[in-house]
């Protein structure tokens, strides 16, 4: 009865899926015509558990982190922030690309979104490698891999979603992406220079005015991942509070002392971020209704028991699981496959005695790198858009950038000391 209900449920979504419903809808659609098919289980219970789900005062992070990244982007914060990483590590072989690295740490402390990190401070950072003489897929294939560090590096709104779901403090989440966050952003560098080295891309001349200058302007700006990492690291407010103040302070900052958005502009960006925020709660209660269903009839016990069976070593159990949301990454939305699969995971992380605070990290590496991966990467057809490239060409344009990121993957899986050392060392785990 379990292989015939789970049966019914997984091809009732791939169809709805084939048919290019909306991932969100597939989810809910599929969980409900599961539900009034078998009989054993209450349409009103998936509905219940999809209200439930989007009733969590963690979740209100989200909108609030989605509205600090737009008004960042385009209030003149991201354009500041660029100038000045760009001003400092101009010289170095790689040039912009290496700017466009630094920029993504600094504005991933803010907005807690890869796509934000693509699409708003990617348009800036494309723009100005094309005209300083980079060819436009490397300009692409830089800003694509960079944006992966948006969701490691605090806020995160996929650590949100994983700290939600699995009871996990966020706050030790936030705090556990600084550290692989970096080496991200090193190993990344790395690709760079070599690229750099071996294409003869330009560099700038080091003009320590120029850098004192810049910094001076942007340095209100740069106070913002200070201003949120610290807050939470001191407890002074807790993650979904933080998100709060950074929207805030975007609104200061951009209205008030840049002057370059008009109220008018801010209610348009609120309205933008009201209707993204929308989008991914409907995803996340369609995840939660799919998920619910999938525990109730018993398959996350039996795949967890069948998994175990496979192995008891948790690094082959990691490699596997690594294995295969890097797979599922490659055609899900990335917040979508966490709702789904955590449910699964939690038994994996009590059989095997795994970390959950350095799972989520690895698990939301995994994803990100899911999102400048072929064939459906968003990232992807962000930056060849904003490089006016095919979309073939930044297929092939990303695939040096994926080495290092794996490579990371890896590493912060198999020494999970990079994750948990900091949260540790802070009293947080």
């Amino acid at each position: 009865m379990i292989v015939q209900n789970v049966i019914l449920l997984m091809g009732v979504f791939i169809i709805l899926m084939v048919c290019g419903v909306p991932i969100a809808f597939s989810l809910s659609i599929s969980a409900m015509v599961t539900a009034l098919a078998t009989g054993q289980f209450q349409a009103t219970a998936i509905v219940h558990r999809m209200i439930g789900n989007s009733s969590s005062y963690t979740l209100l992070a989200i909108p609030f982190f989605i509205l600090a990244a737009k008004l960042m982007n385009t209030g003149g914060i991201t354009r500041r922030i660029f100038r000045c990483c760009s001003a400092w590590v101009g010289w170095i072989p790689g040039g912009l690309g290496h700017a466009n690295v630094l920029a993504s740490i600094v504005f991933s402390g803010m907005s807690g979104s890869a796509v934000a990190d693509a699409g708003g401070l990617g348009q800036i950072e494309v723009d100005a490698m094309i005209d300083e003489g980079f060819d436009p897929d490397f300009a692409a294939g830089v800003t694509a891999a960079s944006a992966t560090i948006g969701p490691i590096i605090p806020p995160s709104i996929p650590m949100v979603v994983y700290g939600m779901m699995t009871e996990v403090s966020v706050g030790a989440l936030f705090i556990a992406g600084i550290v692989p966050g970096l080496v991200l952003a090193l190993a990344t560098s790395v690709l760079v220079f070599i690229m750099a080295k071996k294409r003869h891309y330009p560099v700038h001349k080091f003009n320590l005015h120029e850098a004192l200058s810049s910094t001076k302007h942007a340095l209100l700006s740069l106070l913002t991942p200070v201003l949120i990492i610290g807050g939470i690291w001191t407890g002074v407010f807790s993650p979904t509070e933080a998100a709060c103040v950074a929207s805030i302070y975007a609104f200061f900052l951009s209205v008030i002392v840049y002057r370059e958005m008009t109220l008018k502009q801010v209610c348009k960006e609120i309205r933008q971020a009201v209707a993204d925020s929308a989008g991914i709660l409907v995803i996340i209660c369609g995840a939660a209704a799919f998920s619910w269903l999938v525990t109730m009839m018993g398959m996350t016990s039996a795949l967890s028991t069948a998994l175990t069976s496979l192995t008891s070593n948790k690094y082959i159990m990691l490699l596997i699981l690594n294995i295969a949301f890097l797979i599922i990454g490659m055609f899900m939305e990335a917040l979508a496959v966490m709702t789904i699969t955590i449910p699964f995971l939690i038994p994996l992380m009590t059989s095997f005695g795994i970390n959950a605070v350095h799972l989520g990290v690895v698990l939301v590496l995994n994803l990100m790198i899911g999102l400048c991966t072929p064939p459906v990467g968003t990232s992807l057809f962000i930056c060849a858009k904003t490089a006016k490239i095919t979309i073939e060409q930044m297929y092939k344009a990303i695939l040096p950038f994926l080495v290092p990121l794996v490579l990371v993957l890896l590493l912060i899986t198999y020494v999970p000391g990079i994750v948990t050392w900091l949260p540790t060392v802070l009293g947080m785990i």
